[in-house]
């Protein structure tokens, strides 16, 4: 037995199974065997958005949508969600279908929103919010789920902090379930914005009605090298004094990244960015091992330093800092655990201040 979707199971078994095709022939089989199990696809995707209950279609594809923005790819977020790429497309053509006009345009760079779906976007994160403080707060009240708590944290800070937040909140907050997620910052805005985290540190926050921000500590960026570079020592380094250094930096879009070429840029100077890494332990790499500098706040590198591995220098003329803020959600009262949790958080946080002098307290409110 052949197996489902095979060039047999679809065009029935060959007339003379001792004749062997040719290659031309075969690439043509092969092609039209492809087609026809994209078309296959493409039709059970349909199927499978047509026999779904419109309410929870109409909820799935708001988060949907809010996922392909967030990530920028509809192949990413089909990824995430455990679903095929075209039910995903289904989903959002269904959306334009039903609004009459494009949310969604494709581009070089990635899949972004039109106008009208940023529009859209807070509009569907703010239902999609709205849906899951309902779902909490039902099942709150008929005791089918413990209270819980959500808080998310950066890569960074989840070092440094996320032992102690979730011991002291396990002694202040008994009874309730304790959730720690770690994000990039704007993962973790959409994730406050959409009401998924109660609570949130997060860099560089925009001003957005979907969710409170105060800003906590401004954090110094400084130059990272290996022992023994011509940038070990002591004491700061003007930014025109690092501008040839090769630097493994975050991919464009990135937040440090956009800090450091801004203030290049203002000087009339160009990043020598030699590396482009989306992970931060490979560009920890990178300049363990002597290939690159880096351009990082201290946080992400504590360890290393502390360990000798790697050498920090402050930067000054201008000094580069990242705002660090504390985020909730707009438009919903704050229960007594996310306001004990955010007390606590305070507190952390000034804990932080004083044993690093990278850190200092945030003046900048955009």
């Amino acid at each position: 037995m052949q197996p489902a979707g095979s060039v047999q199971d679809s065009f029935g078994p060959p007339p003379y199974k001792n004749c062997l095709p040719s290659p031309a022939s075969g690439a043509r089989l092969r092609a039209v065997s492809v087609a026809h199990r994209s078309a296959i696809a493409s039709r059970q995707a349909t199927r499978t958005a047509a026999t779904m209950d419109p309410k929870q279609m109409r909820s799935r594809q708001l988060e949907s949508f809010i996922l392909v923005c967030e990530l920028g790819s509809i192949s990413k977020a089909a990824l995430a969600l455990n679903i095929a790429q075209p039910a995903l497309g289904v989903q959002i053509k269904a959306l334009e279908r039903e609004f009459g006009v494009p949310l969604l345009v494709r581009t070089v760079t990635g899949t972004h929103p039109t106008p009208a779906g940023l529009l859209f976007l807070e509009e569907a994160r703010l239902m999609v919010r709205r849906l899951e403080d309902l779902k909490r707060s039902l099942r709150e009240v008929a005791g089918q789920v413990p209270r819980t708590l959500a808080v998310g944290l950066t890569p960074s800070l989840s070092g440094l902090l996320a032992g102690r937040l979730m011991e002291r909140l396990r002694g202040a907050l008994p009874g309730v379930e304790l959730k720690l997620f770690e994000e990039l910052s704007h993962a973790l805005i959409g994730h406050v914005s959409s009401g998924k985290l109660d609570l949130a540190l997060a860099y560089t926050v925009p001003r957005s009605r979907m969710l409170h921000r105060e800003p906590r500590l401004n954090e110094a960026l400084c130059l990272i090298t290996h022992p023994g570079s011509r940038f070990d020592g002591t004491g700061p380094l003007s930014l025109a004094a690092i501008a040839d250094a090769e630097l493994a930096m975050p991919n464009e879009g990135d937040l440090v990244r956009r800090l450091v070429t801004d203030a290049m840029t203002a000087r009339g100077l160009v990043p020598n960015v030699a590396f482009s890494l989306e992970s931060m332990q490979a560009i920890k790499d990178m300049v363990r091992r002597g290939l690159a500098c880096a351009i990082l706040p201290h946080s992400a590198v504590a360890e290393d330093i502390q360990a000798g591995a790697l050498v920090i220098r402050p930067i000054c003329d201008p000094a580069l800092m990242r705002t660090l803020f504390l985020i909730h959600p707009a438009g919903s009262e704050m229960n007594a655990a996310t306001a004990q949790a955010l007390r606590i958080i305070d507190g952390l946080l000034d804990e932080l201040r004083r044993e690093d002098r990278n850190f200092t307290v945030a003046t900048e409110q955009d």
